[in-house]
């Protein structure tokens, strides 16, 4: 722009013998070269406060500090918040204007997580010339990663489905690591881990005369406590409800607190996260495990709806692609989803596989957790409540017949009853 006015005031004095306009171009060229000399402002900032995890609905402090040198102008500090994350308290960006003393900044505010995940933090900045001679300089200074857990609650009674005793399982007294006893339970094939000492050197031998080249071990049971396996539900077609109150949150935080309750009691636990990547966690104990099942939770729950990929598999292949896993005879198999007539099928399918596997048990050592997410969405009109009943009491009767398979099954109305509530119903069901 100043160039174009010097040029149009020099041609025109020229033409005109102004010499008026002639002297008057020249000073939008000298402010133009004076402007050049003066360089955009450079910033130095950080953020405090903001942690590597947090629990859902935690406040978080989060302060940003600075300083601003050289150059005039004005530089835009800002702090890019993910989308679930609800700003509580103050301004999450700073407008400073630079003159020709160093400027010391600081701001703060506060956040609140809505929405368990795994959350990127980007702290930038955007600096601007006086005379707008350069162009508008964007900057990201720090990447910072946040995950947010579901919130922990305390489950004080628990029992798995196993119904060769009437009592709960004991809180302590049993090994907590499950080592391998004496007592011979089969020859299966070599995996990958196991020790070298059970592999079965003759029926090894015997088995590559039959063209089989890989080894055979020996597989004993396990002392402790029984081995637990968790299917979870995570197809982004659940996400019935609200962006932070649906079916996947719910199951998110019921998989989570499960984990937790059965590894801090010692169970060997395992996981297969199906319709996501078919994604699994080999049974183990412990708190990596819990630190592992944890991170595999938040990665299958998509931060932004619309962006995940979608991975159809449904239950009866998650149980075909995770049986080399775990015993379905000796498991206890814990299934988290919303039943409804698209599912049913095929969750009766895989079921009806796992029941042929149990058919010598009297009764079933599984369990299944319903969500009903229908109270979760908001009704406008006396339609959208009848539809909404309508579709929990069609959720509600495939339960109920997957419940006369022998299942234990647990309708899951999160508006209505605490987590806490409808996981001790599982002492005193049948």
């Amino acid at each position: 722009m100043l160039l174009t006015g010097f040029s149009l005031l020099f041609f025109s004095g020229f033409f005109l013998a102004n010499s008026i306009l002639l002297g008057a171009s020249f000073i939008p060229l000298f402010i133009h070269f004076v402007g050049a000399l003066i360089q955009t402002p450079k910033v130095q900032i950080k953020r405090q406060g903001l942690p590597s995890f947090a629990r859902q609905n935690q406040t978080i402090d989060v302060k940003i500090v600075g300083k601003v040198t050289g150059g005039l102008g004005t530089v835009i500090v800002f702090d890019d918040i993910p989308e679930p994350f609800q700003l509580v308290e103050g301004s999450n960006y700073k407008v400073i204007s630079k003159e020709s003393e160093e400027n010391e900044f600081d701001f703060s505010y506060k956040i609140r997580c809505t929405k368990c995940g795994d959350y990127m933090f980007n702290l930038g900045y955007e600096t601007r010339h006086i005379l707008g001679l350069t162009p508008t300089s964007v900057s990201i200074e720090e990447n910072d990663e946040l995950k947010v857990f579901p919130t922990l609650h305390r489950i004080r009674k628990m029992k798995l489905p196993v119904r060769t005793s009437r009592r709960t399982y004991p809180i302590k007294g049993i090994a907590k690591i499950g080592p391998m006893s004496t007592d011979f339970k089969e020859i299966r094939n070599y995996f990958y881990g196991d020790p070298l000492k059970i592999i079965n050197w003759k029926a090894s031998a015997k088995a590559a005369g039959l063209g089989k080249s890989y080894p055979l071990v020996n597989e004993y049971e396990r002392e402790g406590k029984p081995s637990v396996w968790v299917f979870f539900d995570a197809n982004p077609n659940l996400m019935i409800g609200t962006t932070t109150e649906n079916v996947l949150e719910y199951s998110l935080q019921i998989a989570y607190n499960a984990s937790y309750y059965f590894l801090s009691r010692g169970y060997n636990l395992g996981m297969y996260v199906y319709n996501h990547r078919g994604e699994y966690i080999q049974a183990s104990t412990g708190k990596r495990q819990f630190i592992n099942i944890a991170n595999k939770l938040l990665q299958a729950t998509p931060s932004k709806s619309g962006l995940e990929v979608s991975w159809e598999e449904g239950f009866a292949k998650a149980f075909e692609m995770s049986r080399s896993c775990f015993d379905p005879r000796s498991t206890v198999i814990v299934i988290i989803t919303h039943v409804t007539a698209s599912n049913f099928g095929d969750l009766l399918n895989g079921l009806m596989q796992i029941l042929a596997h149990k058919r010598m048990k009297r009764y079933l050592d599984i369990l299944l957790i319903n969500i009903l997410p229908y109270n979760l969405i908001p009704k406008v009109n006396d339609w959208e409540a009848f539809a909404a009943e309508t579709r929990d009491v069609a959720s509600r009767s495939y339960s109920g017949q997957l419940r006369n398979l022998g299942l234990t099954v647990l309708d899951w109305e999160p508006k209505e009853e605490s987590m806490e509530l409808v996981l001790s119903r599982t002492v005193w069901l049948r």
